[in-house]
C-alpha cells in the first residue's frame, strides 16, 4: 500500500477555516522550525524568533480571511514573519536612543553543543550576522526557508532580478567567510 502523501499548506489552511483544529496543529508543527531558523538569522536572537513564530502564527489566525484560496501560503507565512521581525528591529533602533539602553537586561547565552557542532554553528551564524540586512534575509529565506527567487521576491516585495542579486552576493560572502571550515 502506498504511503498517503500529507496534505498540502493550502488544504489544512482550508480545513482550519472549515473548523479543523489539528489542521492548523499540522501547520505549526510543519513551519515553526523554518519560520525559526529565518527569524533567528534576521534578528540574531533566538528567544525573539520564538515569540515572534508564535506571533506569525496568532497573525495568521486573526487575517485568514485576507487569504485568497488558490495562493500559496508558505510566501504568506515569511511575509507574516518578515514584517513582525522588522518592527522588531525597528523597535530596537529606538530603544537604543534611550540612556538606559546601557543597562537594558541583555538576552541570556543559548544553549549551544560543544565541541564541533556547536563551533560549526558559531561560524555560521558569524558569517549570517555580517552580510548586510537584505542579503541575511534573502539568503535565510533561500538556504533556511526554501523559497524559491519568486517566493522570495513576494516575500520582501523586490524584483526576483533583485532577489537573484542579493542571493548571489550574499552566498558568495557566505562561502568566502567559511572557506575555512572545508579546509578542516
Amino acid at each position: 500500500m502506498p504511503p498517503v502523501p500529507e496534505p498540502t499548506d493550502e488544504a489544512l489552511l482550508l480545513a482550519w477555516q472549515r473548523g479543523d483544529r489539528s489542521a492548523f496543529e499540522t501547520l505549526f508543527r510543519r513551519w515553526q522550525d523554518p519560520l525559526h531558523r529565518h527569524l533567528t538569522r534576521m534578528l540574531d536572537d533566538p528567544a525573539a524568533a520564538d515569540d515572534l513564530v508564535v506571533e506569525t502564527f496568532l497573525r495568521l489566525r486573526r487575517h485568514v480571511a485576507r487569504w485568497r484560496s488558490g495562493t500559496p501560503l508558505r510566501p504568506w507565512l515569511f511575509t507574516i514573519a518578515r514584517n513582525l521581525a522588522r518592527n522588531r528591529m525597528r523597535a530596537q533602533r529606538l530603544w537604543g536612543w534611550l540612556p538606559l539602553s546601557a543597562v537594558r537586561d541583555r538576552p541570556a547565552p543559548s544553549a549551544e553543543p560543544s565541541g564541533p557542532d556547536g563551533e560549526i554553528r558559531r561560524h555560521v551564524a558569524r558569517a549570517f550576522a555580517a552580510l548586510p540586512p537584505a542579503q541575511r534575509e534573502t539568503c535565510s529565506l533561500r538556504l533556511l526557508g526554501d523559497l524559491s527567487v519568486e517566493e522570495i521576491a513576494r516575500v520582501t516585495r523586490v524584483p526576483t532580478g533583485t532577489v537573484k542579486s542579493r542571493l548571489f552576493h550574499g552566498l558568495r560572502r557566505l562561502r568566502a567567510e567559511l572557506a575555512h571550515l572545508k579546509e578542516g
